[in-house]
């Protein structure tokens, strides 16, 4: 499955995908603690890019951990996440700062070009 930014597929597509702007949005922890009471919304990082199919549906949020002083960019899986255009925010389900940067370091060379 070839993987492009979501901007390569909107100069390659008719179809505009503007419900999937996220670029610039904080990303956040989705966790419950203790009962399903207190939710907790670490900041994990912000959304560098959007990753995409050739259908045009998300496969991955390229997200900046810069502010965990790390300096590095992963790939946060479509299915752990959750986007808010409200609050300019993507949710990562179940995953804390430490957690997500074990994720996949993203590799521009990976996405195809168009």
């Amino acid at each position: 499955m070839a993987l492009m930014t979501i901007d390569q597929f909107d100069s390659s597509s008719n179809y505009q995908t503007n419900s999937y702007r996220a670029k610039g949005f904080e990303v956040h922890s989705d966790l419950i603690a203790g009962m399903l009471t207190n939710k907790t919304e670490e900041k994990i990082g912000s959304v560098a890019d959007v990753l995409v199919d050739d259908a045009g549906q998300i496969q991955y949020i390229v997200v900046d951990l810069g502010a965990s002083g790390s300096g590095k960019t992963v790939l946060l899986p479509a299915d752990r996440v959750r986007i808010d255009q409200d609050k300019q925010r993507v949710y990562a389900g179940g995953m804390t700062r430490e957690q997500a940067e074990f994720l996949p370091t993203f590799d521009p060379q990976t996405i195809g070009h168009r």
